[in-house]
């Protein structure tokens, strides 16, 4: 039998730092010291690639760059890019990332930084070699280059000469060139330092599990450089029809993501090389991937663009073996969790199963069936008890109908959880589970409320994905009491 192991779960984004964000630095390896002490072998994150549209890592600009507000400023400063230590950035609220200010605060730094590195010799060879290593790089420094020079516009909105201007990737000037080498510079320094992060979350058992987006963003280099793959509108070259879910748990009229459909029929034409190459690049920056949205690869909800909520709509079959049979293929050694929640049809388990992907359990959908007797499969399952669209489960059980949470308490009690905190119980469930790997939010470890909550699916506001810790040290605090429920339930 397999090794169980336990898991934490919790975005870069969240972790403490001198920056108004958790970023490569000191902060990300103080956590991965912590989480390896208190037993955890895997480390989930949310996307890493650049925040597009109300901070979403699943809107982002691109499927392969990474964000520069995780650069390590102090990593400058000791390769000698910044003559300088930079100073903290003051915060409002430690508990809140400020995306535009702590993007404006770290990008004079990061300028200085590039000239200093344009300043050495072999500068431009060594970023000649990194786009020769990271192809998709040569469109995305074009793509942000112009981008910028629109002042951030959706590339819907730029003028023809500058929506067309991917037909050739030649320097126009002297101007365009610096730019375009400053946005391959920052995506070579941000891979240098996710990889020594990567390093080092490694030398301490830790494996990375990163989350993979179905969809790309429709303003993003994805879809700029290869717009034929996708179903936009020959002249306007917007979509026709666009991605979410009917009306479901989440929300009465369905979740409206906004993302382009793909062009199923000409991907697979192209042995589906755009979505082979997108996972591909992911399974080399993370050790584990989770397909967000899994069911999408069997059945899709394809809603008009002109309809202003999801109600509207059709599944379509997605690529289902085909895809997976060719990905297999070339990507064999990439390992996958399929999240796989929402009302499905059977086939989606189906499809899991033939691939033997694990699933996912979470225990705020799935414990009153356990209650009723319902069989759970708990073997090839990944156990959680929320993810990062739920709510923490502190608030989870005081949301209960008082009746319904005594219930649940008084169940979880005569099954032998007898922890002093409510969602310690639940913890030590999810822990006790068969599933070989059993991850929980940071904030569930904590036993923190609603104010840690990351998103609220559907909801575009300035709260989503703001949430961060201000300090480790409640978790130290807690270490050593979490490392027992993980070594009692055989996960050490």
């Amino acid at each position: 039998m397999e090794q169980r192991v336990a898991g934490v779960l919790c975005p870069i984004s969240m972790l403490p730092s001198r920056f108004g964000i958790g970023d490569f630095g000191e902060g990300s390896r103080a956590f991965a010291e912590l989480a390896a002490g208190m037993g955890m072998k895997l480390w989930q994150i949310l996307p890493l690639n650049p925040l597009g549209y109300g901070h979403s890592p699943y809107q982002p600009f691109s499927s392969f760059a990474i964000d520069d507000l995780y650069m390590d400023l102090d990593a400058l400063h000791e390769r000698g890019l910044l003559l300088e230590k930079a100073p903290s950035q003051p915060v409002e609220n430690p508990n809140k990332v400020d995306y535009e200010g702590t993007k404006a605060y770290k990008l004079p730094y990061i300028e200085k930084a590039f000239d200093s590195f344009m300043g050495k010799d072999g500068a431009e060879k060594l970023l000649e070699d990194f786009v020769k290593d990271h192809p998709w790089c040569r469109v995305y420094a074009l793509f942000m280059y112009l981008k910028k020079s629109e002042g951030m516009r959706s590339w819907a909105e730029w003028p023809l000469s500058k929506k067309n201007r991917i037909s050739s990737l030649a320097y126009k000037s002297a101007k365009e060139k610096r730019g375009r080498l400053f946005e391959t510079w920052i995506q070579c320094e941000l891979y240098r330092e996710w990889g020594e992060l990567r390093s080092y979350a490694h030398k301490h058992g830790l494996k990375i599990v990163g989350d993979v987006p179905f969809y790309v963003g429709y303003d993003s280099a994805d879809v700029y450089g290869n717009r034929d793959k996708f179903l936009l509108d020959e002249k306007t070259l917007e979509p026709t029809f666009i991605a979410g879910v009917p009306p479901d748990y989440f929300s009465k009229t369905g979740q409206r993501w906004g993302n382009p459909i793909y062009d199923w029929e000409k991907l697979k034409k192209e042995d589906y090389e755009l979505v082979v190459e997108r996972l591909r690049g992911n399974g080399e920056l993370y050790d584990i991937i989770r397909l967000d949205h899994f069911r999408a690869f069997d059945t899709y909800w394809k809603i008009p663009s002109s309809c202003p909520t999801a109600i509207e709509g059709e599944w379509i079959l997605g690529p289902a073996t085909s895809f997976f049979d060719v990905f297999l293929k070339k990507c064999p050694d990439i390992e996958i969790i399929a999240e796989d929640l929402g009302d499905l049809r059977p086939e989606v388990l189906v499809l899991r199963d033939h691939y033997f992907f694990p699933g996912m359990n979470v225990i705020e959908f799935t414990f009153d069936d356990v209650l009723k007797g319902k069989k759970v499969d708990a073997n090839n399952m990944v156990a959680y008890l929320g993810t990062h669209d739920n709510e923490p489960m502190k608030a989870y059980l005081e949301n209960l109908h008082p009746d319904h949470r005594r219930y649940w308490m008084d169940e979880i009690h005569a099954k032998g959880f007898v922890e002093d905190g409510d969602v310690d119980c639940f913890l030590a469930y999810g822990l006790s589970l068969e599933a070989k790997y059993a991850i929980f939010a940071v904030q569930d470890y904590l036993g923190l409320g609603k104010e840690s909550r990351i998103n609220v699916p559907g909801v575009v506001d300035d709260v989503n994905w703001t949430y961060r810790l201000a300090s480790l040290d409640p978790l130290k605090a807690k270490s050593a009491y979490i490392r027992g429920l993980v070594a009692g339930y055989g996960r050490l």
